[in-house]
């Protein structure tokens, strides 16, 4: 066992048999194949939900607001998230020595680290930007100018915060009698207390800079909801509805996709205090918390993009979009003019009933759902700016 933890250099592990019990290569087949079956679905979600978000922002110049291009630069870091890190992940799972040599060794975290901070920074900035336009409106808004450094910002910290593991990992081949070994070693007297850096960088700041912009904001407008109440106007009160809704969505699936991985740094950090076997429960656990960092980068255009109206707008005058609408449109249609002569002629009957008394009252309905609210005071007019800006 002491040969176990000697170095290459001072010892000549091809006199000693690889410890048999330790050997198995690449996992079953059967193992190989569910992975992959969670993992596909997943990435190709994922991957459209970004694509599609970075495309309606490019192609409509409507939604290239400050916000919305630090949401784009989120979806560009989520994309290459997706299309990268979970097929090296699904290698290293899959097989027992390390297949990615030296070059993957030094890249893997550190690719998977600049890509989670970028995206990280850009949620950060987009909660305080919330916070600016709803309780502080006196302060500087962020600017289409602002917000493109901001992006160049994230970029630049993601790839110098991601150094450490682009430097203190390194490739090793240690040939046994009957076994050749190949790994990827972290450098455990700097990295295991990096990596707490790393989570709060990761999981705690982010957070606590969201409950703290998002406690504001909600506080801001239940102020301002028991106002509008006591002037009889409903309008801005759903607002706060949905605010209090998307605002919740947020926070929660944060923290629930970000902890588990949170309490692995931590379980990481005991495993190489102590030199203990890795046991099957743990590896279950770390095959988890990163599916659900990967599952947080495909879910993000839905909560930052497609839970807003302007976007679902732009989508559906998409091209392909456009047209599977009006074949199932049509598929409808057709489907209802097979119903017998008697059906279409009673509920015509009763349609020309409906309509000839109440129409009057139909056409003032329809006026006061259609037109416009009037917003006469400051807080009103900055929930209407908020609405078109996006997001929330």
């Amino acid at each position: 066992m002491s040969a176990r933890n000697t170095t290459s250099s001072e010892f000549d592990f091809s006199k000693w048999d690889f410890p048999a019990e330790r050997i198995w290569l690449h996992k079953s087949s059967e193992e190989i194949a569910w992975k992959i079956c969670i993992f596909i679905p997943l990435i190709a979600f994922g991957l459209y939900g970004n694509c599609i978000m970075i495309y309606l922002i490019a192609m409509n110049r409507s939604l290239r607001s400050p916000t919305n291009l630090i949401i784009g630069n989120m979806a560009m870091a989520d994309l290459l998230t997706l299309a990268i890190c979970p097929a090296m992940f699904m290698v290293n799972d899959f097989y027992q020595n390390y297949q990615l040599g030296c070059v993957g060794c030094k890249l893997e975290g550190f690719l998977v680290v600049v890509f989670l901070i970028t995206a990280v920074l850009n949620l950060s900035v987009v909660s305080y930007d919330r916070l600016t336009a709803i309780v502080l409106p006196r302060e500087t808004r962020l600017t289409v100018r602002g917000a493109q450094i901001v992006i160049i910002c994230t970029w630049i910290a993601g790839v110098l915060l991601a150094s450490p593991l682009a430097l203190y990992r390194s490739y090793h081949v240690r040939v046994w009698k009957n076994f050749t070994e190949r790994y990827c070693k972290e450098n455990t007297a700097i990295l295991p207390k990096y990596w707490y850096v790393l989570i709060t960088i990761l999981v705690w700041l982010p957070l606590g800079i969201m409950l703290i912009c998002y406690i504001a904001i909600f506080y801001k407008l239940d102020r301002y909801e028991k106002r509008v109440q006591n002037r009889e106007n409903p309008i801005t009160v759903s607002y706060k509805r949905s605010v209090a809704k998307t605002l919740f969505i947020v926070v929660v699936v944060f923290a629930v996709f970000r902890l588990p991985f949170t309490i692995l740094m931590v379980l990481r950090e005991k495993y190489y205090s102590d030199d203990s076997t890795v046991n099957s429960g743990m590896q279950l656990f770390w095959y988890l918390s990163q599916y659900l960092m990967f599952l947080n980068a495909a879910v993000n255009p839905l909560i930052y993009g497609f839970n807003n109206e302007n976007f679902r707008r732009a989508y559906s005058q998409i091209t392909c979009v456009r047209r599977r609408r009006e074949a199932a449109k049509l598929k409808e249609s057709s489907s209802r003019s097979h119903h017998c002569c008697y059906c279409a002629f009673m509920k015509k009957h009763r349609q020309e009933a409906q309509q000839q008394p109440d129409n009057v009252e139909v056409d003032l309905s329809n006026e006061i759902t259609t037109s416009e609210p009037i917003v006469t005071t400051v807080e009103g007019s900055r929930v209407a700016e908020i609405e078109a800006d996006g997001f929330i």
